[in-house]
């Protein structure tokens, strides 16, 4: 809807106006109009201003032309327009090829025209066109604000701004996620094969560009971007999600010209505002959220179960309906240094949140001393759901190449129990750091044996009846740099298997009998003795709690 020097010339093409030079710059958009009148104008010219001038300061100086040709198209300016026959018999010929150059469009005006016959109807095309955009800027917003009143959220919003340009928009998330998009039945001028693509592009190609959201990041106006697909040209226009200098993602939209890309990028924008207060509003929702399964978590794992306030409070909630309880906590690995903690924990607490919430609705999400406490609350009988928590792992490592560890309790059929399900899942997550190293997830059943090696009246007798055994042989890797430990920690874990333990051990079988054998040698070891080799185990575990 701006005006353009092809406009201009539109405008004039009755009246012997035309093109002298630079005919790549015909999309420069027209701001305004001025006369020059001195040869220092370019001091006073602005971006997308259309100079109109007699050419009487610069008629027998090719250098001055020169000068004011470069000048000029460095400030920006959408045109120069020399009457001729006047003062300059024709255009010279280093203007023509100097703006051609730069793709400075140069125009020709008779020398019959005035130079405010030129210029009212100009200045009036850019009042007209301003007019029509403020009176669109005005329906839009209303279109819009009508959406977001009658409470229709982002994917009403997202259609709103779709219907309005008739092109296709993709909504995105701080961490380029696809949150909604919208396609029309189809765009003018492009085919249906072309057509396919684009719901590809909205949720694939937007999504991971790190260039794109790196520019939205610090854009104050919408960002374009062109893209070809078998041959069509398209415009993909993205402008920020923001309020208060905060960040909650940005929206997108396709169009296959840019005839009507001013009018798009103003619905665009306005969009973006209306789409804000969303986030807002879901920012305040999440936050009740939060603070309401704060408080129930506080009464169930350290509240007076037995008060009467702490009883209605809990009977209540949505957790009165919950036939099993099972508490897990989860917490970034203190190796991950090189991050901000407080923005990645509320990250890992919003996507936590969200992958157990709908799963299983009854759950509480909270935060405590730097870790995600979760109660996962279901109305059936089932424990332990390994899916979720691989998910959940998995989820933020790709999306943040972090590591997170995760414990979890046992399970508990009333709440009196959830605390024995916390205090579990804190001794799963403290010792399966020990065990098992950073970014496991460890259940139970897993460390139920260690914990009994953590007590030093039950380890001393252990220690002393297979100490001199396991020093033997530490001190044989120490020397000889085997991993005779390692070997037969693995044998007893594989109950004896000599098929699975050098699978586990990744090493042939025939190398694992000769290592048995020179363990046997070296500590006279009875692998016939079933009791000494459940000490054997036990104490091979105590080994990783020192």
């Amino acid at each position: 809807m701006h005006l353009t020097i092809k406009d201009v010339l539109q405008l004039f093409q009755d009246q012997s106006v035309t093109l002298a030079a630079g005919s790549n710059g015909l999309d420069n958009i027209v701001l305004s109009a001025n006369i020059m009148d001195a040869p220092d104008i370019s001091n006073w010219a602005k971006p997308g201003d259309l100079i109109l001038t007699t050419g009487y300061t610069i008629k027998d100086d090719p250098a001055l032309q020169e000068q004011l040709i470069r000048e000029l198209a460095a400030v920006g300016i959408a045109g120069l327009a020399i009457k001729t026959k006047r003062f300059l018999p024709e255009i010279p010929l280093i203007i023509k090829d100097l703006a051609d150059q730069l793709s400075l469009p140069i125009l020709e005006l008779p020398l019959n025209l005035s130079f405010a016959e030129i210029l009212n109807p100009i200045i009036s095309s850019i009042a007209a066109r301003q007019s029509y955009l403020l009176q669109r800027s005005n329906e839009i917003h209303k279109t819009l604000t009508n959406v977001a009143i009658k409470g229709g959220g982002l994917n009403a919003i997202i259609a709103c701004l779709g219907k309005l340009t008739q092109c296709p928009v993709g909504c995105y998330d701080i961490n380029c996620s696809a949150l909604n998009h919208w396609l029309p039945e189809g765009i003018p001028g492009v085919n249906k094969q072309v057509f396919k693509q684009l719901e590809n592009i909205l949720l694939n190609q937007v999504a991971h560009n790190e260039h794109l959201q790196a520019n939205l990041s610090q854009a104050k106006s919408p960002y374009t971007q062109r893209l070809t697909i078998d041959g069509y040209e398209l415009l993909l226009t993205s402008f920020a999600i923001m309020s208060n200098n905060e960040f909650f993602g940005h929206i997108s939209l396709l169009q296959p010209t840019d005839a009507f890309l001013d009018i798009n990028c103003m619905a665009l924008e306005h969009t973006c505002t209306v789409a804000a207060l969303d986030f807002l509003k879901q920012k305040a929702v999440a936050e009740s959220r939060r603070l309401h399964s704060r408080d129930i978590l506080e009464h169930i794992l350290f509240g007076d179960l037995a008060n009467q306030n702490t009883t209605e409070i809990i009977a209540t909630s949505k957790l009165a309906q919950a036939k099993l309880l099972e508490c897990s906590i989860i917490e970034i690995d203190e190796s991950e240094k090189e991050v901000n903690l407080p923005v990645i924990s509320t990250r890992l607490y919003k996507t936590t949140q969200q992958m157990v919430s709908t799963k299983y609705p009854l759950s509480l999400v909270s935060e405590r001393t730097g870790k995600i406490v979760v109660l996962v609350a279901s109305t059936g009988l089932a424990d332990h759901d390994h899916e979720l928590y691989a998910k959940l792992q998995k989820s933020f490592h790709d999306s943040y190449t972090l590591k997170i560890s995760i414990g979890v309790g046992t399970a508990a059929t009333d709440i009196s129990s959830v605390r024995q399900s916390y205090q579990d899942a804190l001794t799963c997550l403290t010792l399966g750091r020990i065990i098992k190293g950073d970014g496991h997830i460890t259940y139970p059943h897993e460390i139920a044996s260690y914990t009994l090696l953590i007590n030093s009246d039950t380890t001393s007798l252990l220690t002393h009846v297979c100490g001199a055994t396991l020093a033997k042989l530490e001190n044989t890797d120490k020397v000889h740099g085997t991993e005779l430990i390692k070997t037969l920690e693995k044998y007893l874990e594989c109950d004896k298997n000599l098929t699975d333990s050098a699978r586990e051990l990744y090493i042939h079988r025939n190398t694992l009998t000769n290592r048995l054998e020179r363990i046997q040698d070296i500590t006279s070891l009875d692998f016939s003795n079933r009791e000494l080799l459940f000490s054997l185990r036990l104490a091979l575990r105590q080994r990783k709690l020192r």
